[in-house]
């Protein structure tokens, strides 16, 4: 299974973060590199955790009404 390296870099620029992703079978190779967004190294793990989530998980689906909930709003809009 590949294992990424990520490695958090305070650009003096900005004073922000950013995350830079390396090749997991060569090391010295950088894959991808985010923009200094972020205010704390906390904030790009965080941000780093989100883009992979995007990435892997699939949309959240809305559920749908219980049959119960959906007469109830039929109502409701009837009275009104």
């Amino acid at each position: 299974m590949a294992q990424f390296r990520v490695e958090f870099v305070l650009d003096q620029s900005t004073g922000k973060y950013l995350a830079e992703m390396y090749h997991p079978d060569n090391e010295a190779e950088l894959l991808v590199r985010t923009e200094a967004l972020y205010p704390s190294q906390a904030a790009a793990v965080l941000g780093v955790v989100q883009l992979f989530k995007n990435a892997v998980l699939p949309k959240a689906r809305k559920k749908p009404k219980s049959p119960r909930k959906a007469k109830k709003a039929k109502r409701s809009k009837k009275r009104k």
